[in-house]
């Protein structure tokens, strides 16, 4: 390394040069300690003037002796990245040398030493030509370094925005894999947004027919006239930018909403200045739920990362929706028979387990049905299997159709059939029979006028405690109907039969 490319070198190089050059000067080295001189005493000056004067020089001269030593530490704590330490070093030297000047102004007015103050100034001199020569090239490199400084800055603030983007999309991934509620999905969805975005209002828009309705979810302080209420003005289909997020299926952007061709005067008197409007897809209801941000006044213009934080939300979201949906349609069809559209077994082992233990908290009564399709295999083996399946098809049709809201049908395989009776005594066996009747000659009519069905009923408390008592009793009243009526076929071909819930398994005709 070159002898004067170090800092210090070059500081001590200048200090040497300074001290050096004022000898030359004519006569100062022979007088430069010469006392013999008359001191100015200042006679007409004040004891208050001159004590402002001695005072003010030894305060400055400490205070430019304090600025050296800092200056001097800063350099040497960042001697590793301070691109011009050596110019920073002779500025604390021109300092400390000033301060000496100074306390020359005080010696001086003690001892007549008029030829140490000269070359103490000289010094001075030299100190600060040299000093205010170097600076002027440290001007384009301050520049950069501020520079570089900004831009360093800037990245930062980048990557903290980058870092809470990110956040805000794992909390919202997190949120999306919890809840289950397309709309309370929407709702925490949304205040994520507000904690990551600079946003005024956020709100949802959801469709419901040909109206979308708009209700706020969160507004700042900065939010004013027709943003405060709680609901806004629903919009038609085919106006506002609500519907066309919704009819485009992808996020709407608007930087200025007030020059917007679909913009409402309502929002623009109210300071809206920009909005972004986000579709999500809720395949269950078969609508579209609307995430609105909006700012007011001066905070305007969506940012990259901003757009690219909403879009990220959609795809999280919309992909929860469709898994969600998919794994509904995938429990549905573990749970219905592919044939009728009812329950199947698994459904009915699942849903009586459930019926049994709420009948057991809330102490009510409920019946179980077993029923046997009579005449399928018949069916089969005449007019083929085709003509059976539709057979099952309308009987599973008709049940469900006859029975009340809350009861639930079941297939449970074959010719098989059950049915939980919710809220039903053990005294409802004539209206059951009846029932029964009026539904099979409803499936009769339908072109099965052959067809015809075995019951067999039992009720829960009065005659069985647990879910499978239930279903053992019922099987056997229905199987004990069914060989009843194979004994009186020739005598009565078309009977509907059901044992009574309280007798023994004997028909009733």
């Amino acid at each position: 390394m070159h002898l004067t490319s170090s800092g210090p070198l070059r500081v001590l190089l200048l200090l040497c040069t300074a001290l050096l050059i004022p000898l030359f000067w004519p006569g100062l080295i022979d007088n430069l300690l010469n006392r013999n001189f008359k001191i100015d005493y200042h006679h007409d000056w004040s004891a208050s003037l001159v004590a402002l004067h001695v005072g003010s020089d030894l305060l400055i001269g400490l205070a430019y002796t304090v600025i050296a030593f800092i200056l001097a530490l800063i350099v040497y704590q960042n001697r590793t990245h301070l691109p011009f330490d050596w110019v920073v070093l002779a500025f604390g030297l021109f300092i400390i040398v000033c301060g000496f000047t100074h306390v020359m102004h005080v010696l001086v007015r003690i001892t007549p030493v008029y030829w140490l103050d000269a070359y103490i100034r000289a010094i001075t001199a030299v100190v600060s030509i040299v000093t205010a020569c170097a600076l002027p090239p440290l001007i384009p490199r301050v520049g950069l370094a501020l520079r570089a400084t900004a831009d360093l800055r800037r990245k930062e603030l980048e990557l903290q925005q980058s870092l809470a983007t990110n956040q805000a999309l794992l909390e919202i991934v997190q949120l999306t894999e919890r809840q289950d509620d397309p709309l309370e999905m929407a709702q925490q969805v949304l205040v994520k947004f507000r904690d990551a975005l600079a946003v005024d209002w956020l709100g949802l828009g959801v469709q419901e027919g040909d109206m979308a309705r708009l209700t706020t979810i969160w507004r700042s302080e900065r939010a004013d006239g027709a943003l405060l209420q709680a609901e806004l003005a629903p919009v038609a289909r085919g106006s506002g930018l609500t519907w066309l997020a919704i009819e485009q299926q992808r996020p709407v952007y608007i930087d200025d909403y007030s020059s917007h061709p679909l913009s409402i005067p309502l929002y623009v008197q109210g300071d809206l200045s920009s909005i972004a409007l986000v579709p999500l897809t809720d395949l269950t209801a078969g609508n579209t739920i609307v995430m609105i941000a909006s700012k007011v006044g001066n905070n305007k213009g969506w940012a990259d990362w901003e757009k690219q934080l909403f879009d990220a939300a959609q795809l999280s979201v919309n992909v929860a929706m469709e898994r969600r949906t998919h794994l509904r349609s995938l429990e549905r069809a573990a749970l219905t028979d592919a044939l009728t559209g009812l329950g199947n077994r698994r459904a009915f082992e699942q849903d009586l387990i459930t019926v049994h233990a709420s009948a057991r908290r809330h102490q009510h009564g409920f019946g179980l049905m077993v029923l046997d399709l009579d005449g399928l295999k018949t069916i089969n083996d005449y007019l083929g299997h085709e003509a059976g399946d539709r057979l099952l098809q309308t009987f599973g049709e008709v049940l469900n159709r006859h029975t009340r809201l809350d009861d639930r049908c079941y297939r449970l395989g074959g010719d098989e059939f059950a049915v939980i009776l919710s809220h039903s005594r053990v005294d409802s066996g004539p209206v059951l029979h009846g029932w029964l009747r009026a539904l099979m000659a409803d499936v009769q009519r339908r072109g099965f006028s052959g067809a015809d069905v075995s019951a067999g009923i039992a009720f829960f408390p009065d005659e069985c405690a647990g879910p499978s008592e239930l279903v053992r009793l019922a099987d056997e009243r229905m199987y004990a109907v069914k060989t009843q009526r194979r004994t009186h076929r020739v005598a009565r071909p078309a009977a509907l039969e059901v044992t009574p819930p309280s007798a023994p398994p004997d028909p009733v005709s």
